[in-house]
């Protein structure tokens, strides 16, 4: 009975979390604003995925204005913080730096609640003696939440360097496009000298 409650709990974690994940245009400040409910575990992963200048600031600022979290200039980033008081929390993006601003397409995912829970207290957490069955799906459990923190971290660097490959590619396309223009139009004037300097008009005859 309690190997099939287990297992009850693990397919209710199969169902996705509270989230919310999105991607946007960067340019200058942006803010997000959210709900949240004090005692609750929450985590905000973001990363820039394109742009001259891959890093941002960010911050998140409480219902009181109290700044509880704030990088400066971050290409990728997981922070996990517990909400102390029932409000609505911002979430700020900035890629304004010494008056300059960049253009950035930015991911970012906010998850509500302990994803590292399963949500039955009568898993986690027990004193009791758990079988080896149990003892293997808490594993597999564990093992499927860094599978997915990988996965998707990489899935951000895979973005983020294939957009740059691709903008490469057609800097790359149009300098090879101007530089055949150029060696054709050499080429046009150098014929029309050189014909030129053998040419002999009928006044000089």
């Amino acid at each position: 009975m309690r190997l099939l409650t287990v297992i009850f709990a693990l397919c209710l974690h199969l169902i996705p979390a509270n989230s919310r994940h999105l991607q946007f245009q960067l340019s200058g400040f942006e803010c997000f604003y959210e709900d949240l409910v004090e005692n609750t575990e929450c985590s905000l992963e973001y990363a820039p995925i394109t742009g001259a200048d891959p890093r941002i600031d960010v911050y998140i600022e409480g219902p009181d204005s109290d700044v509880i979290y704030k990088e400066e200039k971050k290409d990728y980033d997981l922070h996990k913080f517990n909400v102390t008081m029932n409000g609505t929390y911002a979430i700020c993006f900035s890629n304004v730096f010494d008056f300059s601003i960049g253009e950035n397409l930015v991911y970012f995912d906010l998850v509500k609640g302990n994803e590292d829970e399963l949500g039955y207290d009568g898993v986690s957490g027990t004193q009791t003696a758990l079988t080896l069955f149990e003892k293997s799906f808490l594993n597999i459990h564990e093992n499927m939440n860094l599978i997915e923190r990988y996965q998707n971290y990489y899935r951000l660097r895979e973005a983020n360097t294939r957009m740059a490959a691709e903008y490469l590619k057609q800097r790359v396309q149009w300098w090879s496009v101007g530089q055949s223009f150029v060696i054709v139009s050499v080429g046009i004037a150098q014929v029309y000298v050189l014909r030129r300097f053998f040419t002999v008009s009928k006044e000089d005859l």
